[in-house]
């Protein structure tokens, strides 16, 4: 049994850039990093079970020595050449058992990739495994009757959050280099924020290429990537949504490099760059009360704050207390959430309703009883939140708030049902901050801010906190810009 005692500390990979710098020293090489994460997964999951399904080794080895070889001829690559991967369990693999984290789809092999996977794979990277997650991606507690449940490597008597928990997990203990996953209310950032890991969920913007969900041209549910760090997050994040050509190895370090320094540059106030303006930066804890926080992640956010001011005085940030105004966001959520799973999940419902988990069947069913008139009317909602928060994004390049209103919880909770002794009205009000985004379609990112210990628990370990970051529409890159210069600034907690 996994005791918090028996756990190493989770132990990232190196960033992105230096195993590409090592590969082309052959200090490391692509096998060597597959049989380093093979060698964590060994050793950590049998206490973890972030990643439940795996690529047989001699498998990944083959494409490793392909891929190192390539590289040391001077062959065009991928941006992910040799890297390891992690696929959510969600998204079909060929070839590689893909449950959805159901019974109905226990021993499902599928003959073909999900566009993601596509993308990724296409990048160079080199599939080891699948990530755990809740069944049909439903909830922020990566368990499924199929797979089991997946630990926090922080303390693992408490949830990785979800839905793409394994691959938050997995990020955070070395175990593979690319982790993808998916965010309808908040699944690439809650478990980011829960792991003490990086995790972007890109601008909404419909593309049905990527057949992210059954209904192509629907914009709530979207996929993306977690990382430990957010420069890690930006590669990974491009290979999925704006593939690049191949080119050697070495011209990849070069605009690694070259990319890095013009950004330093851009946002270094005090480098002799005085006709750039810092960023601006609105901020809030609870969104003028409406968003209930509980005193530990208050207390970790009152951290965050102190820090940045001490950056503002010094001239890198200007920092305004300010939030938009998400009037409507929780009711519009709620109809948009339940359309979305009779779409995707509508015909099994019908055929297959008693093998599915209640919280699953209970979203279907509160999606079937919408009328035609309350989901035009949630659409055009929508589409007044984007307004609003789109004319407040004019004056500011990110808004900062807390990921998660709570700590990582407990695995026999299912869900947050207070927080401090203020009971929540819904499953998901602990989420507020994350699906009110969502629904306004901006692009939201969430990075470590530190630390906190529960004290309602005298046991308790050091939980994570997350910090998100929301950007302009469209400016998922100028988005993680701030995203790197603030987790710099909130590299000491």
């Amino acid at each position: 049994m996994t005791t918090r005692e028996s756990l190493p500390a989770p132990k990232p990979l190196p960033p992105i850039a230096t195993l590409l710098r090592e590969f082309q020293s052959g200090e490391r090489t692509p096998a060597s990093l597959m049989r380093e994460c093979f060698d964590a997964i060994d050793r950590l999951d049998p206490g973890i079970n972030a990643l439940p399904t795996r690529v047989p080794r001699e498998q990944a080895l083959e494409l490793a020595e392909r891929a190192y070889a390539a590289m040391r001829s001077g062959a065009p690559i991928g941006a992910l050449a040799g890297l390891s991967y992690a696929a959510k369990d969600m998204h079909r693999t060929a070839g590689v058992r893909t449950t959805f984290g159901s019974p109905i789809y226990a021993e499902h092999v599928p003959d073909s990739n999900d566009p993601i996977v596509e993308r990724i794979l296409g990048a160079g990277a080199i599939l080891i495994a699948k990530s755990n997650t809740p069944e049909f991606a439903a909830g922020s507690q990566t368990f499924n009757p199929v797979l089991g449940k997946t630990l926090n490597p922080h303390d693992p008597s408490r949830t990785v959050g979800g839905s793409s928990g394994g691959g938050a997990a997995a990020a955070a203990c070395g175990m593979a280099a690319v982790t993808d996953g998916s965010d309808l209310a908040a699944s690439l950032r809650n478990p980011a924020s829960f792991c003490g890991v990086a995790g972007l969920r890109p601008s909404s913007i419909a593309n049905p290429a990527m057949q992210v969900s059954a209904n192509g041209f629907s914009s709530l549910g979207t996929v993306g990537a977690m990382a430990p760090r957010v420069a890690d997050l930006r590669w990974v994040n491009r290979a999925i949504h704006a593939p690049m050509a191949p080119r050697p190895l070495s011209q990849w370090i070069e605009s690694i490099d070259r990319e890095a320094a013009e950004r330093r540059r851009k946002l270094d106030t005090n480098a002799g760059n005085r006709d750039q303006r810092p960023p601006r930066l609105a901020w809030t804890v609870d969104a003028g009360g409406t968003m209930p926080v509980c005193s530990p992640v208050r207390k970790a956010m009152q951290r965050v704050h102190d820090r940045l001011r001490e950056a503002a005085r010094a001239g890198r940030i200007e920092l305004v207390d300010a939030f938009p105004d998400f009037t409507g966001a929780d009711d519009c959520f709620q109809v948009l959430r339940g359309e979305y799973f009779v779409e995707n999940w509508g015909d099994l419902y019908r055929s297959d309703r008693a093998r599915m988990k209640d919280t699953v069947v209970w979203n279907i069913e509160q999606g079937l009883a919408l009328d035609a008139e309350r989901i035009a009317a949630a659409s055009i909602m929508r589409s007044r939140i984007f307004r609003r928060t789109a004319a407040f994004m004019q004056d500011f390049d990110a808004w900062l708030l807390p990921t998660a209103q709570v700590l990582p919880f407990a695995h026999d909770l299912a869900y947050p049902t207070e927080v401090d002794g203020e009971p929540l009205k819904t499953y998901i009000d602990w989420l507020k901050g994350c699906y009110w985004i969502t629904v306004s379609g901006h692009p939201a990112l969430s990075i470590p801010a530190g630390f906190e210990a529960d004290p309602e628990d005298p046991r308790s370990l050091p939980l994570p906190v997350g910090l998100q970051l929301m950007g302009r529409f469209g400016g998922d890159e100028a988005l993680l810009d701030v995203g790197e210069l603030v987790e710099e600034l909130l590299s000491q907690l």
